[in-house]
């Protein structure tokens, strides 16, 4: 079996509604040379598996028997699964342009020092409806790249093809334990080597009120769970300073403290601001914010 170039990596879970759309999307691409890696997170809709198999010896399918309640267990496990020394992976809901595998390819070849590349990608929601570009005009690139990823996850991945080997050095299968760990890896690789970006919306990244991102409100506006992860795991080593560390959690807080606090939930702007204050006991700014908080808790509207 001759080897692709491109392994496309996939985790399915309860997705079936979104695979017609999915396997369209693959059939358009301008290049050819790729396998597909599907790793279904054991889905149980009774419908989902059914569409993956009859999709035969067009994928590879993984199951696991066991829901992994993440997205980059199954991802990674992928990945090690796959034959290509590219990557190239896509979520089931999100979506490539035409041209998406054959530019960044074609990106990849000609910088062979870069370990990834990504693009931007066009938010759609539930009804494929398209609106802004994600993070436009302000992807950093070049030595910023990693200090960057110390405070946010501006690399969306269903807009990413890596090279395999850095992709599985970059963290260990056993630490793979929680949602939102893409930051993780990007951070990890980041520091080592450079990330490629082309300027152009390639992918389509779906953001509706069903989707896993949006459903845990401690991840909104800031994901502060990854980022309380990347302090205890010192992941941040060699991108930014431990204070520097702190202080980009403690602004974290406070922008989720005063996002809930303007949106009439009062009991969640004092959960980050408590969380906030385990960082930076001394920060005004989230004193301030915990004491606005109670008072919109005491006398609500």
């Amino acid at each position: 079996m001759n080897t692709p170039s491109v392994s496309v990596v996939i985790g399915t879970y309860n997705c079936v509604r979104f695979l017609p759309g999915l396997w369209a999307c693959l059939d358009a691409q301008t290049f050819r040379d790729f396998e597909i890696v599907v790793v279904d997170d054991a889905s149980d809709d009774g419908d989902t598996l059914s569409a993956l198999e009859a999709m035969g010896d067009r994928i590879r399918l993984i199951r696991r028997t066991t829901n992994s309640r993440t997205c980059e267990l199954p991802r990674y496990q992928g990945v090690k699964a796959a034959r290509a020394p590219l990557c190239a992976f896509l979520d089931a809901d999100d979506r490539w342009h035409p041209a998406f595998l054959e530019r960044t390819v074609a990106h990849l070849k000609a910088h062979p020092q870069e370990a990834l590349v990504h693009t931007y990608v066009r938010i759609i929601d539930g009804e494929d409806r398209e609106h802004h570009i994600r993070h436009e005009g302000i992807i950093p690139e070049g030595d910023a790249v990693a200090r960057a990823l110390a405070q946010h996850c501006f690399i969306t991945i269903s807009a990413v093809v890596t090279r395999r080997d850095i992709w599985l050095d970059a963290l260990r299968e056993e630490d793979i334990v929680d949602f939102g760990m893409d930051q993780d890896f990007f951070l990890s690789i980041a520091k080592h080597y450079p990330i490629g970006f082309i300027a152009e919306p390639l992918g389509l990244y779906r953001r509706s009120s069903a989707s896993v991102s949006v459903k845990n409100w401690k991840r909104i506006p800031r994901n502060v769970n990854t980022l309380e992860r990347i302090r205890k795991r010192r992941l941040y080593e060699g991108a930014v300073r431990q204070r520097e560390m702190k202080a980009i959690l403690s602004e974290a807080y406070i922008e989720n403290a005063i996002y809930w606090r303007g949106r009439g939930k009062p009991a969640r702007a004092l959960w980050a601001v408590r969380q906030g204050l385990r960082v930076k006991p001394l920060s005004l700014p989230l004193w301030r914010g915990g004491i606005k908080s109670l008072g919109r808790a005491a006398w609500p509207g």
